[in-house]
C-alpha cells in the first residue's frame, strides 16, 4: 500500500504543480507537450508519449480557466494551442533546412527561415483554433470531445488552405505500423486527426478528480476497435489471386546520388550512366524478367523527347515488351501552353524510344517549383519575381496510365503522395501506384521516413499497392495494405525487384472518407454540446 499512497502523493503534487504555473512557465512546458509528441512521429514513432504529452497540456489548459479577464482568457487559450503546435511543428519538420545545405554559399541565409517560418505558419492554425477551444472549453469528459474538434478543424484547414500542407499530420501519430493504419481506409486521414486527439486526451482523468470510468471506457474501447480492425483486416486477406488475370513484375532503381552531386552540370553523364547500369543487372534465376523499369524523381538529367540519343540511349537496355518509368523533366509548347513550359514528368519509353507517355505533376512544391499566386504579384509590380521562382507548370487534371500490356497505374510525383483528397484521378481504374520521389534533398534525417509513412497510407486508402522509386531511399514494394514488402535502406545503391502486388476492394472512396470526417466533426460537437449540458445539470 505504502507505494501506492506515495504515487498518489507525487501525482497530486504534480498535479498541484500544473495549477500553479502562469504566464511562461505554463508556455514553456506546452512547448515541452508539443516537442515531445512528435517523436510520435517516424523514425521513432512513440506513439505512447501522447498519452502523456496531451493530458499534460490538458490540465495546463484547465488553469487558464482561473484567469478572469475573458479576453485575455480567450488569447492565452490561442496562444497555448499555437505554441504546442508551433513546437510539434518546428521538431517533426526542422529537416526542411538541410535542402539549403547543398548550396551553402547562396541558400545560407535562408536556414533560420527554413526551420521557423514553415511551423510558424502551421501553428497559426492551431493558434486560431485555440479561440474555438476557449469558446468550448468546460468541465468534464466534454472538453475532449470540444479540443478533438477544433484541432480536428485545424488540422483538416491547413490540408487545403494556400496549396495545403498536410505532412505530419496528427492522425499519423496513430498509425505507426500497418496494423494501426486500415482505420485510415473507413475514416480517412482527416478523421484520425480528430479520433488521435480524442483518444490521447481521454486518459487526463487520471490526473484529475473527476469520475473515470466513462472515460476510460470510452478511450480503451477506441483503441481496441482501432487495433481490433487492424488485425482482423491483416489476417483475413482478401485472396485476389484468381482474379488477377496477370502478374507484373518491376526493377526499382536507386542510385543515392547526394543532391550537391546532381546539381552539378558535369556530372550529368554519370548521373545517366549509374541509372543505365542498376537497369542493366541481369535478373536472378528465380525472378523473371521485370516487366517495368521505374527510376526516380527528376533522374535523367537531360531534357527528354521522344526518339531522341537520351530516350534511344535508354531504350537500348529494353527487351521488346519491357517499358521504363523514367522521372524527367520535359517541355512543351503544344497546346493549351502558348508559350514553352517545363515539367516535372514519369516518362514511359519502350524499346524502340519511343515516349508512350507523360503524366505531369499536377500538386507542385510552392516556392521551390512554382511561386504562388504568380497573376497577382504580377498586377501589383513584381513581375521579375514571379517570373524568376520556380519554373515548373502543373497538369490540369491527373489521370492514370494503361500501359500496352494492360497494366494501369496512378502517377504520384514527390510530395503528391501526402495529400489523400486528391487521389482522385480520370482513366482506367489502377492496379499500382507509381510513387518517383527525390528525398535527397533531406539527407539523413526524419524526412524521407515520414514521407514514406505517408505513401503507405495512401496504398491503404485506394486499396492498391504502391511502388515507390527514391533517389537515395527510402524505395520500396508496399502492398494494399500498406505492408513494406520489400525496402532499400536509406543512401543505399541498389535495385529491387519484385511482383507487384494484388489491388484489393478498397472500403470506400475518397467521398466516403470525406463524409466520415464530417460525420466525426458533427458527432465532437454533439458530444461537447451533451456532455456539457450534462455537466451544468448536476
Amino acid at each position: 500500500m505504502l507505494p501506492l499512497k506515495n504515487s498518489q502523493v507525487f501525482l497530486n503534487s504534480f498535479i498541484a504543480f500544473l495549477f500553479s504555473v502562469t504566464r511562461w512557465k505554463r508556455q514553456a512546458l506546452i512547448f515541452l507537450c508539443g516537442a515531445f509528441t512528435s517523436f510520435a512521429l517516424p523514425p521513432f514513432y512513440l506513439t505512447p508519449l501522447c498519452f502523456l504529452t496531451f493530458p499534460i497540456f490538458i490540465v495546463l489548459l484547465d488553469s487558464i480557466q482561473n484567469i478572469k479577464n475573458n479576453k485575455k482568457k480567450f488569447f492565452t487559450f490561442a496562444l497555448s494551442c499555437g505554441i504546442f503546435g508551433f513546437s510539434y511543428f518546428i521538431c517533426g519538420l526542422w529537416w526542411l533546412c538541410n535542402a539549403f545545405l547543398t548550396d551553402l554559399d547562396s541558400f545560407g541565409w535562408a536556414i533560420p527561415l527554413a526551420i521557423l517560418v514553415p511551423p510558424l505558419y502551421l501553428s497559426l492554425y492551431w493558434f486560431c483554433s485555440g479561440f474555438i477551444v476557449g469558446l468550448l472549453w468546460t468541465k468534464g469528459i466534454a472538453r475532449f470531445f470540444a479540443l478533438a474538434f477544433a484541432l480536428g478543424l485545424a488540422e483538416w484547414l491547413r490540408a487545403f488552405l494556400f496549396t495545403g500542407f498536410p505532412w505530419n499530420s496528427l492522425g499519423y501519430t496513430a498509425m505507426p505500423t500497418p496494423m494501426f493504419m486500415q482505420s485510415d481506409a473507413i475514416v480517412g486521414l482527416y478523421g484520425m486527426n480528430i479520433l488521435a486527439v480524442l483518444v490521447y486526451s481521454l486518459p487526463t482523468v487520471l490526473l484529475t478528480d473527476e469520475k473515470k470510468k466513462l472515460a476510460l471506457f470510452l478511450c480503451l474501447s477506441l483503441i481496441l476497435i482501432h487495433s481490433g480492425f487492424g488485425f482482423y483486416r491483416l489476417h483475413t486477406i482478401e485472396n485476389t489471386a484468381e482474379d488477377q488475370k496477370k502478374t507484373y513484375w518491376v526493377r526499382i532503381i536507386q542510385p543515392s546520388i547526394q543532391q550537391n552531386v546532381k546539381l552539378r552540370n558535369n556530372t550529368r553523364e554519370a548521373m545517366l550512366e549509374a541509372h543505365m547500369n542498376l537497369s542493366a543487372i541481369p535478373t536472378t534465376d528465380k525472378n523473371p524478367e521485370p516487366d517495368f523499369i521505374v527510376w526516380p524523381e527528376a533522374s535523367v538529367p537531360y531534357l527528354l523527347y521522344d526518339k531522341s540519343s537520351i530516350s534511344m540511349h535508354i531504350a537500348s537496355l529494353l527487351k521488346p515488351k519491357q517499358w521504363a518509368m523514367i522521372g524527367a523533366v520535359r517541355v512543351s509548347n503544344d497546346p493549351p501552353y502558348s508559350q514553352i513550359q517545363y515539367f516535372n514528368t514519369i516518362a514511359v519509353i519502350n524499346a524502340q524510344g519511343n515516349i508512350l507517355n507523360t503524366s505531369d505533376k499536377l500538386h507542385l512544391v510552392p516556392f521551390g517549383e512554382y511561386l504562388p499566386y504568380q497573376n497577382l504579384l504580377k498586377k501589383i509590380g513584381l513581375r521579375i519575381l514571379a517570373d524568376n521562382i520556380g519554373g515548373y507548370s502543373a497538369a490540369h487534371v491527373r489521370k492514370t496510365v494503361t500501359m500496352p500490356n494492360g497494366f494501369s497505374y496512378l502517377p504520384l510525383i514527390c510530395y503528391e503522395a501526402i495529400f489523400p483528397h486528391e487521389m482522385t484521378f480520370k482513366g482506367a481504374p489502377p492496379q499500382a501506384i507509381i510513387n518517383v520521389t527525390n528525398d535527397a534533398w533531406f539527407g539523413v534525417t526524419p524526412g524521407p521516413y515520414q514521407h514514406l509513412q505517408q505513401a503507405q497510407l495512401r496504398a491503404v486508402e485506394l486499396g492498391i499497392p504502391l511502388i515507390r522509386a527514391a533517389n537515395n531511399g527510402i524505395s520500396a514494394v508496399i502492398d494494399s495494405y500498406g505492408r513494406i514488402v520489400v525496402a532499400l535502406a536509406q543512401n543505399t545503391v541498389g535495385i529491387i525487384d519484385s511482383q507487384i502486388p494484388s489491388p484489393i476492394t478498397p472500403i470506400g472512396s475518397n467521398e466516403y472518407r470525406t463524409f466520415s470526417t464530417f460525420i466525426l466533426f458533427i458527432l465532437m460537437l454533439l458530444c461537447r454540446i451533451g456532455f456539457g449540458f450534462t455537466k451544468q445539470l448536476k
